[in-house]
């Protein structure tokens, strides 16, 4: 049984996007567009939008203004787009080191970080002159890179928006934008994505920030802990029971899915209506194994827009969005 103090049940929906690297965002900008095309709900009218790393990204271009359909064009690059070509040109896999010592220390520093991230206990800070010397991540992704032309500013959208990550310090979750946490907004999207032992974490005040779903593939479990009565998950890792993959798919994904499972009992025992969308056989198919890959991503997208478009046209679903459409944007939230 949850042990937390949910939020009573109100109106609207909240929308949650999942972790699921480049791969995720493709899979999200299916969603959101069957999401506004067949179900006939804008997701930019959420009031609460929840992202984990891919969906951190997605995320914050709603909240910023961009249509479903330019998000589409943007992840899969097949708009044109300056926004799109600007993508194109980023580096996510761009080595942080030149020297061998370089790579020892880094080495260093990303096993310490990769460790931290699974046995998440408190422990005393790690000095500054030790991250320094030993600075975790093998891979470098600059702010500059980490807007990825979209447009993504400092300053936060007003509408509701909470980007999940880790303190590898004290292992606990840390939620940007729910209180008082804001870095700037396109620093707190590049913590959520701030893969472990990959990229170097994101330094915010005296905490070490890695990529939330560490934490949790969706970090579910918050939209109980929100006002809107309606949650709409979008789980790019996990895979649909009622539709599971073979059986190396299904291995591949059984543990996420079981996380998944939890989140969606807690929202369901807080008294909200959940619509969850996980990947179909075709989705995962179309996924394949490197989720970090940045060409042919269109067909990710066009197999997750038609799973959620059948999902959506189930006449219990319409009902169930019916309730949704032509809301706007607002900005009261509990807890």
């Amino acid at each position: 049984m949850p042990l937390r103090q949910h939020a009573e049940p109100g109106p609207g929906f909240t929308l949650v996007l999942g972790a699921g690297g480049r791969v995720g965002m493709a899979s999200h900008a299916g969603v959101i567009c069957a999401l506004a095309e067949v179900g006939g709900v804008d997701p930019a009218s959420a009031e609460l939008v929840i992202g984990t790393s891919a969906g951190s990204v997605v995320g914050a271009l709603l909240r910023l203004g961009w249509s479903p359909r330019e998000i589409w064009g943007i992840v899969t690059r097949t708009a044109d787009l300056p926004a799109a070509d600007d993508l194109g040109r980023a580096d996510l896999f761009r080595r942080a080191w030149r020297t061998p010592s370089q790579l020892v220390r880094r080495s260093m520093g990303s096993a310490y970080v990769l460790t931290r991230s699974v046995v998440r206990v408190p422990l005393l800070p790690v000095p500054p002159v030790a991250r320094r010397l030993f600075p975790g991540g093998f891979l470098s992704l600059d702010e500059e890179e980490a807007d990825l032309g979209t447009g993504l500013a400092d300053e936060w959208p007003a509408q509701p928006l909470w980007l999940c990550t880790v303190d590898v310090e004290t292992g606990r979750r840390l939620v940007l934008g729910r209180r008082d946490d804001r870095p700037p907004l396109s620093r707190a999207v590049l913590a959520s994505c701030a893969i472990p032992g990959f990229y170097q974490p994101i330094r915010f005040g005296r905490r070490t920030l890695v990529d939330g779903g560490v934490h949790s593939t969706t970090n579910l479990d918050l939209a109980a802990l929100a006002a809107p009565q309606v949650v709409i998950a979008s789980a790019p890792m996990g895979f649909d029971p009622e539709r599971p993959p073979g059986a190396v798919g299904r291995s591949v994904r059984t543990s996420v899915n079981r996380g998944i499972d939890r989140g969606c009992e807690e929202v369901r025992a807080s008294g909200r209506t959940l619509l969850e969308l996980r990947p179909g056989p075709e989705e995962v198919a179309a996924q394949r194994l490197n989720a970090m890959r940045d060409h042919d991503l269109e067909p990710v997208a066009v197999a997750a827009y038609d799973a959620a478009a059948r999902r959506l046209s189930r006449p219990h679903v319409q009902e169930q969005l019916a309730a949704l459409r032509h809301l706007a944007p607002a900005s009261a939230l509990a807890g």
